[in-house]
């Protein structure tokens, strides 16, 4: 089943991201905000710490932390993921399972994270996603005949974009062997052969049977 991006969204939101928060919370709490996915804190004014995005997120949005942009957003970090994606054209580079989901969000929701960065951040981005996305096409393009196929690498929407072709495919590779399977043999007598009669009537072998 092909999920749609606002799925693949809610997905990325459970990923880690660090924040700066700006806040404290009671003793009565311990510092902690007690949530239906777990316990999250303390919370204690500049001092980092590890939360959810969509919790980071939301304190983001009612000005209680910054969010700080994960080491693989980094400049340096995409503009050598973009050259090898480039330069490696048979394979994909290793990545973040939700790269594309949550780079959106945090260059969406989040700019300030970037700095004088954020453009060049959004491009790279950008340019990655659309390397990835030729190989993905390319190599769509010239599969045929009998093969193995190798996903190391592909990010959570790369592979919801390519599930509905491979899960074709499998489905006709799977009649087409349904249809050359050879059937076997009926060995029940004809149901118009009666005792008494001098011998039964000839068998009519099912089709697909060898000789």
């Amino acid at each position: 089943m092909q999920l749609s991006p606002e799925q693949l969204e809610f997905f990325a939101e459970d990923v880690s991201v660090k924040i700066i928060p700006n806040f404290s919370l009671s003793r009565a709490s311990q510092g902690s905000a007690h949530c239906i996915g777990g316990d999250y804190g303390p919370f204690q004014p500049n001092f980092p710490m590890e939360v959810p995005l969509w919790l980071a997120l939301y304190l983001h949005r009612h000005k209680k932390c910054r969010i700080e942009a994960p080491d693989w957003m980094s400049i340096d970090s995409l503009q050598g993921l973009y050259e090898q994606e480039r330069l490696i054209a048979a394979g994909f580079q290793p990545i973040p399972y939700h790269y594309i989901e949550v780079s959106r969000l945090l260059l969406m929701f989040a700019k300030d994270s970037f700095g004088n960065s954020f453009h060049r951040t959004r491009e790279l981005v950008e340019m990655i996603r659309k390397v990835r996305f030729n190989k993905i096409d390319s190599g769509l393009q010239i599969l045929q005949g009998p093969m193995t196929v190798k996903l190391n690498n592909l990010s959570a929407m790369e592979l919801n974009t390519i599930r509905p072709f491979f899960a074709g495919a499998l489905d006709q590779f799977w009649k087409l062997a349904q249809m050359e399977e050879p059937q076997e043999l009926s060995l029940q007598p004809s149901a118009t052969y009666t005792q008494g009669s001098a011998e039964p009537p000839v068998r009519q072998l099912r089709r697909g049977v060898a000789a």
